[in-house]
Formats: C-alpha cells, sequence, structure tokens
C-alpha cells in the first residue's frame, strides 16, 4: 500500500486503483496510524490524506471499501473535470493490517520522513512504536468484526 520513503516521497496505492507519490508535507506514519487507531477504536469509517504537489489525495477507508479522491488544492470551486474519484474493495481492517506492514517494516525511515535532519528521532521512534503496537492489538481485538457473517449498521 505504502512503498518504503525515499528523500520525502512515498507511494500509495490499493488493489484496483492508480498509484499516487505523496510527500512530506504530511507526516504519513503518525498521521495515517493515529486515523486508523481512531477508526478501529470507534468502528466509524475514517479519513487520511496526503500531498501530491500540487493536488492532494483522500482515502477515505469504510468498513468494505476504500473511496480515493483527488482534488485540486485551490481554494476556487472545484470543476467537474478537477476531481478524480475511485475506489478499492479493501476493508477497514485489510487497510489497516496494510499500514501496520508498510509503517513498521520501515520505521526509521517513517520517523524521518518529515525531517531527515530531525535530532531526536528516539523520541519519535519510541512514539511511532507505541502508536504501531496499539494498532496491532486493535486489529486484532476487531477481527472477528469483519467476519463473512458481520455486517455495518
Amino acid at each position: 500500500m505504502l512503498t518504503k520513503p525515499y528523500v520525502g516521497w512515498t507511494e500509495f496505492s490499493l488493489e484496483g486503483t492508480a498509484s499516487y507519490s505523496l510527500s512530506y508535507f504530511d507526516d504519513i506514519a503518525f498521521e495515517w496510524v493515529e486515523q486508523a487507531i481512531h477508526g478501529l477504536e470507534t468502528m466509524l469509517p475514517f479519513c487520511v490524506k496526503g500531498f501530491l504537489e500540487p493536488y492532494r489525495v483522500l482515502c477515505v477507508v469504510s468498513y468494505w471499501n476504500c473511496h480515493i479522491i483527488v482534488e485540486n488544492d485551490e481554494r476556487e470551486p472545484l470543476k467537474p473535470d478537477e476531481v478524480q474519484t475511485e475506489y478499492s474493495h479493501t476493508s477497514m481492517l485489510d487497510f489497516c493490517k496494510y499500514l501496520y506492514q508498510d509503517i513498521s517494516g520501515y520505521v526509521d525511515e517513517w520517523v524521518s520522513f518529515m525531517d531527515v535532519v530531525e535530532k531526536d528521532n528516539k523520541k519519535k521512534r519510541k512514539q511511532l512504536l507505541k502508536m504501531l503496537e496499539k494498532l496491532k492489538g486493535l486489529i486484532e481485538k476487531r477481527e472477528e468484526r469483519f467476519g463473512l457473517d458481520h455486517c455495518f449498521f
């Protein structure tokens, strides 16, 4: 879903969608994991965002699907051709699993994603690892809610 960060950029894609180059303008690991934690705690859909320079991508993570919206970053009213939408049949649980896997696989790179010259990454690293542990626990706790015999209303 997210590639290993490289010089302030990562690629984001879900099954059946385009690939989006997201910049360091958003601290993706911290912001996305925080939103995923909130979504699994409340069992409500959530939204993550990334900056494409000059466009913005929003990913609305619902129970059974993710909806991707790419919009112009201007203040003027949007025209129909300035909004791109697509979706992926990726559940909230799977999105969170992919996020956990992609962030935990490259913790040091994600810690320095926004600021490669950050002087004290130990505190930030510890914070991210704590968040990832919480996300992992919520994934395990909520697994049964995404079984074939369950629905959300």
